[in-house]
């Protein structure tokens, strides 16, 4: 994500918002922004942002808003830490999601909300890069369903997916189980049928197909099989060769 300030001088650039004569949008002899600036919207009294600059950096509140002047987002930025908490709301004035920035960098943890302000999600981030534990929930139709269940569970490295990957149906049954590598399909793919037997199995290398491939019915008979290694299929006596190689050499079939 880029910094806010470079973000908000770009599209002041863009639609030539800023005038150095009055008491707001000023720009100093280093170029630097400095004290109240403001935005509206492009032929409408509706304001588009209101904040201040320091040196080119935001302090304080800045508050954007939707073209019905609800708000959209309040951002508090606290000089003297680098922090920022940030706090996105729909039109209808239910909180979306918050979180905090560090030097204008995502960081820790963010939680979302649907329109009906139960928890939807819930992500960590450092650095501005996803790391570590990402939470999807279900979102009960029923406004009395208070309950908090996980529909999907997955693991960040430097923004992207690393390790296990778990999605769930809305009854708790494990729907889907992946492993990843640096962002990179890796390992074995289960996907289940919501009785919970298997549906699919698969395994993967570095996003090639390598292994077997196997489908099956709901009672959790095989019927189909294909053998992968490195997204060509193996068949017949090229795939018995392979499995005897693997055999001698310790190398693993599958994966």
């Amino acid at each position: 994500m880029k910094r806010l300030q470079n973000i908000i001088v770009l599209l002041l650039v863009l639609n030539g918002s800023f005038n150095s004569h009055s008491q707001i949008n000023q720009i100093d002899g280093k170029g630097m922004m400095q004290g109240v600036w403001e935005k509206k919207y492009p032929n409408s009294n509706a304001y588009q942002y209101k904040g201040q600059f320091k040196n080119n950096v935001p302090v304080g509140t800045f508050t954007y808003y939707y073209p019905s002047t609800k708000v959209k987002m309040v951002i508090k930025h606290d000089e003297k830490t680098k922090r920022s908490e940030s706090y996105i709301y729909y039109e209808s004035g239910n909180l979306m999601s918050f979180g905090i920035y560090i030097n204008q960098k995502k960081d820790s943890v963010w939680t979302k909300f649907g329109p009906s302000k139960r928890i939807s999600g819930r992500e960590t981030y450092k650095n501005d890069l996803l790391e570590g534990k990402s939470y999807v929930y279900f979102v009960p139709d029923d406004l009395n369903d208070k309950s908090v269940r996980i529909a999907k569970e997955s693991n960040y490295k430097n923004g992207k997916l690393d390790g296990l990957t778990i999605e769930y149906f809305d009854s708790g049954v494990v729907k889907s189980k992946s492993n990843y590598s640096n962002g990179l399909r890796h390992g074995q793919f289960i996907t289940n049928y919501p009785g919970g037997n298997p549906m699919l199995e698969e395994y993967y290398k570095y996003n090639y197909k390598n292994g077997y491939f196997r489908a099956f019915d709901e009672q959790g008979k095989e019927i189909g099989k294909k053998y992968y290694k490195m997204n060509n299929i193996l068949e017949g006596e090229d795939l018995q060769n392979w499995i005897d190689e693997c055999k001698k050499t310790g190398k693993k079939i599958n994966g």
